[in-house]
């Protein structure tokens, strides 16, 4: 088999293999600029089976294929040089040698673009990211607001429970010393009128003794009468 041969069949391997590897790019760059799949920062991090790896695969799969082509101009330019060997270059040559040129060229135009493609919407997706994670710590700062100022409420309530706990209490007290007012009243009064009494018993009092020393005067003067009238009867 010839150089040209092993050539045309290696450049022909490569280009399918190629067209494989874009068709698969090609698709991941729909998932992500579709929103499935990868996307964002986690594609752009992706491991095997990731955007990245394929897009590595491609490049390396275009700078063989470009190798190639110029392994096929190689040998077409060396049967050119031997014009009188057994098989001299023809047209169909190079013709091959433009198609799979113009091939190449199509690969990395496609490539291009897919890999435009998936940058832009990776961009795209990043700032709906950065825009999502934006209003989720709006949110979260809003909910934070919104628990402290339901933790000042119930501070607040559990004071105004507490005023109303304390006022309860002082009206309980202020009660109970207008209870304890009247009742001191009640005992002030009756010693009132207790003390009201005790002049009229110290009359009585006085009275009783005044009969009794009345009564010890008359006594004494009868005893004396009946003594002197003994005495008189005796030694008259």
């Amino acid at each position: 088999m010839s150089t040209w041969d092993n050539a045309i069949r290696h450049t022909r391997a490569l280009e399918s293999a190629l067209d494989t590897k874009l068709s698969n790019y090609s698709r991941i760059g729909a998932d992500i600029a579709g929103g499935g799949g990868v996307s964002g920062v986690e594609a752009a991090e992706e491991g095997v089976g990731g955007y990245r790896l394929v897009e590595e695969e491609v490049e390396e799969l275009l700078d063989k294929t470009c190798r190639a082509n110029d392994q096929l101009d190689q040998a077409l330019s060396d049967l050119s040089s031997h014009c009188n060997g057994p098989t001299p270059p023809s047209t169909s040559m190079q013709n091959a040698l433009s198609r799979h040129r113009s091939n190449l060229d199509d690969y990395r135009r496609d490539y291009t673009r897919i890999k435009r493609n998936i940058e832009s919407a990776l961009a795209k997706s990043d700032l709906l990211g950065s825009v999502r994670r934006d209003i989720d710590s709006y949110k979260a700062a809003r909910a934070s607001q919104t628990e402290a100022l339901l933790a000042d409420r119930d501070h607040i309530d559990a004071s105004h429970r507490m005023i109303d706990e304390i006022t309860a209490t002082a009206q309980a007290t202020r009660q109970a010393f207008f209870e304890d007012s009247a009742t001191i009243r009640n005992i002030n009064a009756r010693m009132g009128r207790v003390a009201n009494q005790i002049p009229g018993i110290n009359k009585l009092i006085a009275a009783i003794g005044t009969r009794r020393r009345r009564d010890q005067y008359i006594i004494a003067g009868v005893a004396a009468a009946c003594i002197l009238f003994l005495l008189w009867y005796m030694f008259g």
